[in-house]
């Protein structure tokens, strides 16, 4: 199954791989979200996103309630960690593999790189990534998630 975002209305789209069929569901995003990602972890459904309300922002971790198609709060980074990006207007990119979120934080004069593990459910703050030739910190601006199995369809 591969999950897609889309807007107008608000919801999740899937394709299934392995029968061709596409399925759209009309679920409403939490309310004060700015950027945000969707993972897929052990068949669960998770958002991943920056929650800015007035001057506080946060990221918060969700899952698909497949039942009422809500998203529920698993999981948000520590207050203190969160205290860092109080009154700045932060970008968030995501990147996720095998149960391991990347979150690549980034304001003005700020970056900040932070992993997540979804089976842990554990925060862990990342050395900034400087390159050799270079005294700027990077910012990670995509990835892509691979995750390479002998039954891969060619």
């Amino acid at each position: 199954m591969i999950y897609f975002m889309c807007a107008e209305p608000d919801g999740v789209l899937s394709y299934d791989v392995s029968t061709g069929i596409w399925r759209q569901f009309a679920i409403p995003l939490p309310l004060h979200l700015t950027d945000h990602t969707l993972a897929e972890f052990q068949g669960r459904v998770m958002l991943v996103g920056l929650l800015c309300k007035n001057a506080a922002t946060c990221i918060c971790i969700w899952e698909l309630q497949k039942m009422t198609l809500l998203w529920k709060e698993v999981d948000r980074m520590p207050n203190l960690w969160c205290l860092e990006f109080y009154g700045k207007h932060m970008k968030m990119k995501c990147l996720g593999n095998s149960g391991l979120l990347m979150l690549s934080l980034k304001a003005k004069h700020m970056n900040r790189l932070v992993t997540y593990n979804l089976l842990k459910r554990e925060w862990q703050k990342v050395p900034d990534c400087m390159l050799p030739w270079s005294r700027k910190r990077q910012w990670i601006t995509c990835g892509t998630a691979f995750d390479p199995v002998p039954c891969a369809l060619v």
